[in-house]
């Protein structure tokens, strides 16, 4: 596990997922990253968190899909400049299920209900963009862990643009949390290091020191003057987002090297 603050910016790496080549008898496709957000416990804005990550690709070119699993304010739709009928109807029906897009090149989601997402129809990417896939949700309870996992990771196919129906598994999984859900944030990556071992984990907290002897590839620190606030109904823009959506495409791009390493030796 490694804790980052070297310089980065996402441009350094976001080139690694422009295509994933192509053969001579089958099109380029466009490469992507599917990436997990998981909050434990209201110690971190979770509609914030998939915001400011999500444009912070979108500015380096990216196109992003996001789904937020989310019943209570603030959602994405929010932050997204969203009217208050469209952000709020989750909290009004569980059953809602609420999209729309963001400067052509973020689409999202967002509904209390899981099995919700399989009616979700996006707009089209836009042509030869890498693309980000982004899954916001509360941490679950351990006993509930395996079985709502197995159920994310099958209804991940609606976000993707290649018709992958049998299930999407994450690239990487953050699991965010402050104060004392720090190790609810912890427990929740040991857990998923068996059900996803080819995923990079990264751990988000607000203490330098809680990514020690975790589970996690990479342990960012939270700045102590970021501020998820209401106020401005846009995604934020601070630099931690750039530093966090960097460092995930970077532990994806090293795993993904090293798998193909792996391949072409064997």
């Amino acid at each position: 596990m490694t804790e980052r603050r070297s310089p980065r910016t996402l441009r350094d790496v976001s080139h690694l997922f422009l295509s994933s080549g192509a053969s001579a008898h089958c099109e380029p496709r466009r490469g992507s990253a599917s990436i997990w957000l998981a909050v434990a416990g209201a110690s971190m804005n979770r509609a914030h968190l998939a915001a400011g990550t999500a444009t912070a690709f979108a500015r380096e070119g990216m196109c992003v899909s996001i789904l937020e699993l989310s019943g209570s304010l603030p959602n994405v739709g929010y932050y997204f400049g969203m009217e208050p009928a469209g952000y709020l109807a989750p909290a009004i029906d569980r059953t809602a299920l609420v999209s729309g897009t963001w400067n052509e090149a973020v689409r999202y989601c967002f509904s209390e209900d899981l099995a919700s997402f399989e009616r979700y129809r996006g707009e089209a990417l836009p042509p030869g963009a890498p693309h980000a896939l982004l899954a916001a949700f509360p941490c679950p309870r351990e006993r509930d862990a395996a079985r709502f996992l197995e159920a994310l990771s099958g209804t991940m196919s609606v976000l993707d643009d290649d018709g992958l129906r049998a299930g999407r598994a994450p690239d990487a999984i953050v699991a965010a949390g402050c104060g004392e859900n720090a190790g609810r944030a912890r427990a929740f990556l040991a857990g998923v290091r068996d059900a996803f071992p080819n995923a990079a984990v990264v751990l988000v907290t607000d203490d330098p020191g809680s990514g020690r002897g975790s589970e996690a590839d990479e342990h960012l620190t939270v700045p102590g003057d970021l501020r998820s606030s209401w106020v401005r109904r846009m995604p934020p823009a601070e630099a931690f987002f750039g530093e966090l959506a960097a460092g995930l495409l970077l532990v994806v791009s090293q795993r993904r090297r090293k798998a193909m390493h792996h391949a072409a030796n064997a």
